[in-house]
Formats: structure tokens, sequence, C-alpha cells
């Protein structure tokens, strides 16, 4: 069977959706006008995105084949961390004294594959963390004893369509760590970013 190559590129981090649109019209005046077409975005650190393939991930009967997700997730972790296997790759991000709580995502329609968490669980064993010292939850993480005193983070869900805020992403997937999730609904769910200064959240995420 042969593999799919990995997909690596690059984007530019926009704080805000307001900051992307107000950058994104001043680029376009200026390029009318001629001018360089320069923003602060661009001294910002680039984070690169890796993108990988696999058209047998799918079973036949449509199910999610485990072995063939666990071989997409090590060579994402490869690629992004560049290490030669997957276990050196997880211990540039996490130590085995740390305490891991794994952000899923349980929307009935599209969750986070269980068969994903499973895999992450098992590389984390194999870094040395213990088994009590992590877990993966999503709308319980307020009430988790292992989020709650976590320090360290594996953000993961899939990304789908939003009614509020046009996409269900990373970014929105940590909503579940304030007692009030629809204080975060309005005007397109604008001010998603300031879950990520939560003290339970804050610097504690290794992995999106």
């Amino acid at each position: 069977m042969a593999k799919n190559q990995p997909e690596v590129t690059t984007m530019k981090t926009i704080i805000t959706r307001r900051d992307f649109l107000r950058i994104g019209a001043a680029a376009t005046v200026g390029g009318l006008l001629g001018l360089p077409r320069t923003t602060p975005a661009e001294a910002i650190a680039r984070s690169r995105v890796i993108l990988i393939r696999n058209k047998d991930v799918i079973g036949a009967s449509g199910s999610i084949r485990a072995e063939v997700l666990e071989q997409m997730m090590d060579q994402a972790m490869t690629t992004l961390i560049g290490t030669p296997d997957p276990v050196s790759a997880w211990e540039q991000l996490v130590k085995a004294e740390d305490v891991v709580g794994i952000k899923s995502n349980a929307w009935y329609q599209l969750p986070t594959p269980r068969s994903l968490e499973a895999a992450i669980h098992g590389r984390l064993l194999q870094v040395g963390v213990k088994k009590e010292n992590m877990a993966a939850d999503d709308r319980g993480v307020l009430s988790n004893p292992v989020f709650q005193r976590a320090t360290a983070l594996i953000n993961t869900r899939p990304m789908r369509t939003h009614y509020w805020s046009g996409l269900g992403t990373l970014l929105k997937n940590y909503i579940m760590f304030t007692p009030r999730p629809s204080d975060y609904h309005d005007n397109a769910c604008e001010n998603l970013g300031a879950l990520w200064h939560f003290p339970q959240v804050k610097g504690k995420t290794r992995l999106n």
C-alpha cells in the first residue's frame, strides 16, 4: 500500500476575525494605491500546518480504521516535529511528569474519533505519562479532576460548519472551559480568543 505524502504549508496567525477583516481591507486599498503589501501580522511567528490524507482511513462499511488513523497521526507528528519516530516527537511536547487533558469534541454528528483519542493515549503512555494523569473530555472539563490539575492540553476536534461562528474550529473547542458558553456566541463568536486566557487554559496547549 503506497503511503500518501504529507502536504506541509504555513499560515500567518491573526488574533481575531475583526483584525482579519481590517487588515484584509487595508491590504486591498493599499494594493489599489500601489503601496507595499505589509501588515503587522507579518511580524508574528508563522505556524506550521500539517495535512495528511489517506483514502484508506475509512473502511468499506464507512467506519474509521483505527490502525490507519494512528499511522496518519504518527506521520503528522514526525513531519511537524522533524523526528525519526512518533514517540520522540511526543517527547518534544509532553514530559512524563505532565498531567495531560485531551480536549476532544462530543458533538454527536461529527465527534472527535474515539480511535484518535486512544491513539493519543497510547503515545502519551509511551512517553511515560501515568494513566491516571491523562483524560479525554469535552463537556465535563470543568469538573474533570485531570483537567482541573492539567499542566498540558492536547486540543483535538474535527473542523465543521457552525451556526453561530461560521466554522467550528480548535479556537472554539475551548468554549467548554466556561460555565456559560452562550456568553461567547454574540457577534459570530468574536470573543472566542478570550477563552485562551482562562487560567485552566493559558499557556498549557501543546498541540492543536
